[in-house]
C-alpha cells in the first residue's frame, strides 16, 4: 500500500470518527424562503441535534434577522418588505439539550422586486410582545452566556424622541471581561458612537429629570420603578451606574412612529467560564433629548451548555467580608414544560448550601405570577415549606404552564417559569465554596436535576495587626553579668488569607520591639588625668589609681517573617511555627566615667560624660521561632504567645494581641 493509500484511509476515518462525534454534520445549515404573493415564508435546515445519552429531546431556538430591521424567534416566520432591494437573512440557533457543536450562523442575500413589495411589513409575535415590560425601551437576548459562543442582545425602542441608546456590560464585581462588542445591525439608521469619557456624559445626565427602572430575564420579571431627580442627583445616579461597569458602548437613534431594533452581537470569552452558573446583568440606558429616561436590566446566566431548567446565583464570586455580615444572595431557578400539554404542579426542591438558612427565604419575583396559597381566592397559589435542615420546598398548584410543543404556543417564554428569592447565610460561615442544587418535578414526572449554583469566594488577604511585650528570657552569650537589659513594647503588622478554612495556611509579617541595655564596670588601673582649676586657666595633673564605667544604649529590633505557616485547630485555637529574620539597630549610646582623682583629703571623684546619637545597625540573624493564638483565629481578636530561639543572640518570649482584618 502505497503513501495515497495511507492518505484516503486517514482521511476516509477522520471524517467517519468525527461525524460519529458530532464535529462534521452532513446537513449543511442553510437558508430556504418561499414568496407566495408579496409574502415571504422561511425555513432552516439544520444539523440533526445530539442529545444527551439520557437526557430530554434536544430543540432549537431560533431568532431570523430579515435585514430591515424586522426580526422574528419562529421556527417557519412569515415576513414581508416594504421597499424593493437586496436583503441579507440571517439565523441565529441555539441548541437547547444539545451535545454536539452549535451549527454555523446561515445567512442567504435575497432579492425582493417590486412585485414581492407589500404596503406594510407583518410584526412578527415576538416584535408584538417585545415591549411587555415598557413600552417605550426594552432589551432581550437570544441565548444565555455560553463561554466560547456568542450571543445577541435586541435593544429596542419605541418612541418618536431622538436620543443616544447605551450599553453597559461587563460588570466590575465579576472577573475578566466576558463580552465583547462585535458589532450590531444598523437598518434604522442608527449611529454608532465612539466611547466616551465619564466626566464628559455628565452634561448629557444634567438633563434628565427622571427614570423609569424595568428588569427582566427570561421570562419577564414584571419590575419597575421610578425615580424623580432634583439638583445633581440625576448626574450621581448615572456616575454610579456607569462605573459599575468595565464596559460602555453607545448610539445613537432617530425616532420614528415605529418600533426600532437593533440586534448587538456580543462574543463571549473562554475566560467566563469562571463564573459558570452565576447571573450577570448588562444594563441598557435610553436618554432622549428631552424626557424622562428609561433603565432596562437583563439578567443572563453564565453556562456551560443550554438547559432551560437551571438555577443560578446572581453572584458566583463573593466577597467574604460583605457575606461574613449575612448580606442576602440572590438565587433563581429556572424551569421550562417541554411536553405538549399544560403542567399544572410544579414542585421545585432546591437543596441550599448547609452554610445557607432556608428559614430566611424571602420571595422576589415568580412566573407563572399567581397569590400564595394562604390568601389566594382561586385554586392557582403558590407555597413553601423547608424540608429536613438545608432543602426549600416550593409548589406551584393548579397552574397552567404551556408545553413547548403545543401546536398554538408561539412564544417560548411562556412556557417557562422562574422563581427568584433571596436568602441569608448562617452566622458561622467557612471561606470555601459552597453549592446548591434543584429537583424539579413536573406533575407526576420523574424530577429533572438542575446544574450547580456555585458560590465561590474571591481570593482575599486578611491585613493584621499587633501589639505587645517583648521578654529577653536569656541574654545573649558573653554579655556582661552586670549588664541589665530593659524589656520593652511592640508593634507590628501581617498578612494572611482572609479567614482560611484550609488547616494549614501561610502568614507573613514585619515588627519591631524596644528595649534598653545598661551596665556598669569598675577598672583598677592607674593614671593620671590633666584638668582644669576651677576659676583659673590653669591645668592641674591628678593621678588615680581607678575609675567607674557606665554604658547605656537604646535598641530596636526589627524582626521581617517571610516563612510562616499555621495550623487552626479550631476557630478558637491555632499555632504556628517558622523561621524570622532579625537585625538589630542601636539608636543611642551614653558612655560615662567617674575617675576617683588622688588629691590632699583622700579621693576626688570626678565624672566625664560621652554621648552618641547613632544609628548603628547589627548583623542579620535567622531565627525560628514558635507560637500559639487563643480568639477569633478567622477573623477577628486573639492573643497569643510566641518563644523565638535566637542561638548567640539570646532567647525571647513576646506576648501580644493581635486582631485580624
Amino acid at each position: 500500500m502505497n503513501i495515497k493509500h495511507y492518505l484516503t484511509l486517514w482521511t476516509f476515518l477522520s471524517v467517519c470518527l468525527a461525524t460519529h462525534a458530532g464535529i462534521i454534520d452532513t446537513v449543511e445549515a442553510k437558508i430556504d424562503v418561499q414568496f407566495l404573493g408579496n409574502q415571504a415564508t422561511f425555513q432552516a435546515a439544520l444539523p440533526k441535534l445530539n442529545g444527551i445519552p439520557g437526557g430530554r429531546e434536544p430543540f432549537y431556538t431560533y431568532l431570523w434577522d430579515f435585514g430591515d430591521g424586522h426580526f422574528s424567534t419562529a421556527e417557519a416566520p412569515k415576513h414581508q418588505y416594504t421597499k424593493p432591494g437586496d436583503y441579507d437573512v440571517t439565523l441565529y440557533t441555539v441548541s437547547n439539550y444539545d451535545n454536539g457543536p452549535r451549527p454555523k450562523r446561515p445567512t442567504r442575500k435575497i432579492n425582493v422586486d417590486s412585485t414581492k413589495v407589500a404596503p406594510k411589513p407583518i410584526a412578527s409575535t415576538a416584535e408584538q410582545n417585545f415591549f411587555n415590560t415598557d413600552a417605550t425601551f426594552k432589551l432581550s437576548k437570544n441565548a444565555n452566556a455560553l463561554p466560547g459562543q456568542d450571543m445577541v442582545v435586541i435593544a429596542g425602542i419605541n418612541t418618536t424622541e431622538k436620543g443616544r441608546i447605551f450599553l453597559l456590560t461587563n460588570e466590575k464585581i465579576f472577573g475578566p471581561e466576558g463580552f465583547v462588542y462585535a458589532g450590531q445591525t444598523t437598518y434604522n439608521d442608527e449611529t454608532i458612537t465612539p466611547p466616551d469619557d465619564p466626566k464628559n456624559l455628565e452634561s448629557l445626565w444634567a438633563t434628565v429629570p427622571s427614570v423609569t427602572v424595568t428588569q427582566s430575564g427570561s421570562p419577564d420579571y414584571g419590575i419597575r420603578e421610578e425615580q424623580d431627580f432634583q439638583g445633581s442627583e440625576a448626574i450621581d445616579y448615572f456616575a454610579e451606574l456607569y462605573g459599575s461597569y468595565k464596559t460602555v458602548t453607545s448610539y445613537e437613534v432617530a425616532g420614528k412612529n415605529t418600533s426600532q431594533f437593533s440586534l448587538i452581537n456580543l462574543d463571549i470569552t473562554p475566560e467566563m467560564l469562571t463564573d459558570t452558573n452565576a447571573t450577570v446583568t448588562i444594563t441598557g440606558v435610553f436618554i432622549p433629548e428631552k424626557g424622562p429616561a428609561r433603565v432596562h436590566r437583563l439578567d443572563v446566566p453564565i453556562v456551560t451548555s443550554h438547559d432551560p431548567n437551571k438555577m443560578s446565583l446572581k453572584q458566583s464570586r463573593l466577597s467574604y467580608r460583605l457575606l461574613s455580615k449575612r448580606k442576602a444572595l440572590t438565587y433563581k431557578v429556572q424551569f421550562q414544560n417541554d411536553g405538549e400539554g399544560d403542567a399544572k404542579n410544579i414542585r421545585l426542591e432546591i437543596k441550599l448550601p448547609e452554610v445557607l438558612d432556608p428559614n430566611t427565604f424571602n420571595l422576589l419575583n415568580l412566573y407563572p405570577e399567581v397569590d400564595t396559597c394562604a390568601t389566594a381566592n382561586q385554586a392557582a397559589c403558590y407555597q413553601y415549606y423547608v424540608k429536613g435542615t438545608d432543602t426549600l420546598v416550593f409548589h406551584f398548584k393548579d397552574i397552567a404552564l404551556p408545553g413547548s410543543k403545543a401546536p398554538d404556543v408561539h412564544d417560548k417564554d411562556s412556557t417557562q417559569g422562574f422563581i427568584r428569592f433571596t436568602v441569608l447565610p448562617k452566622r458561622k460561615l467557612p471561606n470555601r465554596s459552597f453549592r446548591g442544587q434543584t429537583d424539579i418535578y413536573f406533575d407526576k414526572n420523574e424530577p429533572i436535576t438542575t446544574n450547580f449554583a456555585t458560590g465561590r469566594f474571591r481570593r482575599g488577604f486578611s491585613p493584621i495587626v499587633f501589639a505587645g511585650y517583648h521578654h529577653f528570657i536569656q541574654k545573649p552569650t558573653g554579655s556582661d553579668e552586670e549588664r541589665t537589659v530593659k524589656n520593652g513594647p511592640l508593634l507590628g503588622v501581617g498578612l494572611a488569607p482572609i479567614a482560611p478554612y484550609r488547616k494549614l495556611y501561610w502568614q507573613v509579617e514585619v515588627y519591631a520591639n524596644a528595649y534598653r541595655a545598661s551596665a556598669t564596670n569598675t577598672v583598677y588601673e592607674p593614671g593620671a588625668l590633666e584638668l582644669p582649676v576651677p576659676g583659673t586657666d590653669r591645668i592641674q595633673k591628678y593621678e588615680y589609681e581607678r575609675f567607674d564605667t557606665y554604658q547605656s544604649d537604646r535598641f530596636i529590633q526589627l524582626r521581617v517573617v517571610p516563612l510562616h505557616l499555621r495550623y487552626n485547630f479550631n476557630s478558637w485555637v491555632s499555632a504556628g511555627a517558622g523561621a524570622l529574620a532579625e537585625t538589630t539597630i542601636n539608636t543611642k549610646h551614653l558612655e560615662e566615667r567617674t575617675y576617683h582623682l588622688l588629691g590632699a583629703n583622700g579621693e576626688i571623684p570626678s565624672t566625664i560624660r560621652h554621648s552618641d546619637e547613632r544609628l548603628a545597625m547589627g548583623r542579620l540573624h535567622v531565627q525560628p521561632f514558635a507560637d500559639l493564638n487563643f480568639g477569633r483565629t478567622y477573623l477577628g481578636p486573639v492573643v497569643g504567645i510566641r518563644y523565638i530561639y535566637g542561638g548567640n543572640q539570646g532567647q525571647f518570649g513576646h506576648v501580644y494581641a493581635a486582631w485580624r482584618f
